[in-house]
């Protein structure tokens, strides 16, 4: 939009360039604050949104290390929620949804229970990350990594997540380094296989959540469109085009996918791959029966991958105290409403 106002009126095209620096690099608060355009020019850019979402709401967890902010869209009104990490190691990571709700309806997840709304387009991604730049700058911080594991599917609505990938790796413009960005999946092979000869070079992550045809089936109605088998397949031929590991996540949920024979299992799948699980306690959400497994059930689970040499963390639980889990605070809210 901003190249085809300058192209319309005739400015040269260095002004590109110099709008760039100001929005993505400088991270201005208004467009006024592009000092490098005359203020004739910037009365040009009245005609688009200096952002494309307004915050609803934004709760700070209380250890400070967990900002979650729940946007309304401009374009129609519905919420979606981002999520500012901030790790004691120095990442400041933002997790980005790219859609409103989701349609892949996984049985745990409390985004799927809200539906699918609609796709966000890759200027509202971008606008997640750049509230969150805009924050750390007060503080002389800044993005360090962006993960694609909000709301939503990348993977059907691939052409806007590959925009706003491109927009958030560009050296003119925001400038993350590609293995600073991690693109999540449920499982849709054909879509991921276009991501990655389309020439993404980011890291993965797979929503595995079993290791077995079968669970998977119950988990996550994705697993009946493509098999595990499918998955893995595609999975290897990333590993062996990028040599980057892929990360496996894996919710922990009581007495369904915890026991000491899935553990196995997940580890006989993984053994001789380039993996990393990422085990995640289970986040209870309203009308769902799911619990989160007891901490000595996860300590059975770890043990048994470790006995195997799988490479795993078991994630620490940021925010629960403002529903940082995804989907749960824009669930509150519609229900609420």
């Amino acid at each position: 939009m901003v190249e085809q106002i300058i192209k319309n009126n005739n400015l040269p095209l260095y002004k590109i360039d110099q709008f760039n620096k100001a929005f993505y690099g400088d991270l201005v608060v208004s467009f006024d604050d592009i000092t490098t355009w005359s203020k004739k020019e910037r009365q040009l850019l009245n005609e688009i949104k200096f952002i494309s979402l307004d915050v609803q709401t934004q709760q700070i967890s209380k250890k400070q290390d967990t900002i979650k902010v729940l946007f309304k869209r401009k374009l129609d009104g519905k919420l979606i929620e981002t999520v500012l990490m901030r790790f004691e190691d120095g990442r400041n990571t933002v997790c980005v949804s790219c859609m409103v709700g989701c349609p892949v309806n996984c049985t745990f997840c409390a985004t799927g229970k809200l539906g699918f709304k609609g796709n966000l387009t890759a200027t509202e991604i971008v606008d997640q990350v750049l509230y969150f730049a805009r924050i750390l700058k007060k503080e002389k911080a800044k993005i360090t990594n962006v993960v694609y594991m909000g709301m939503g599917e990348p993977m059907l609505n691939l052409e806007n997540v590959q925009q706003s990938i491109d927009i958030l790796t560009d050296s003119n413009k925001f400038g993350l380094g590609a293995r600073r960005i991690t693109v999540s999946t449920s499982g849709y092979v054909a879509q991921f296989n276009k991501l990655v000869v389309d020439g993404f070079r980011g890291r993965v992550a797979i929503s595995l959540h079993a290791p077995n045809q079968v669970l998977r089936e119950k988990l996550m109605p994705v697993a009946k469109a493509y098999s595990l088998d499918q998955i893995m397949q595609a999975l290897d031929n990333y590993v062996a085009l990028t040599n980057k590991r892929v990360s496996y996540e894996y919710v922990l949920i009581n007495k369904v996918n915890d026991m000491q024979e899935n553990a196995q299992e997940l580890s006989e799948l993984l053994t001789g791959r380039l993996a990393h699980v990422n085990l995640i306690p289970y986040n209870s959400i309203k009308g769902v029966e799911y619990e989160r497994s007891t901490p000595e059930r996860i300590k059975i689970f770890c043990e048994v991958l470790k006995s195997n040499n799988i490479n795993y963390s078991l994630r620490v639980t940021m925010g629960d105290d403002i529903s940082a889990a995804c989907g749960q605070l824009a669930g509150e809210t519609v229900e609420r409403s």
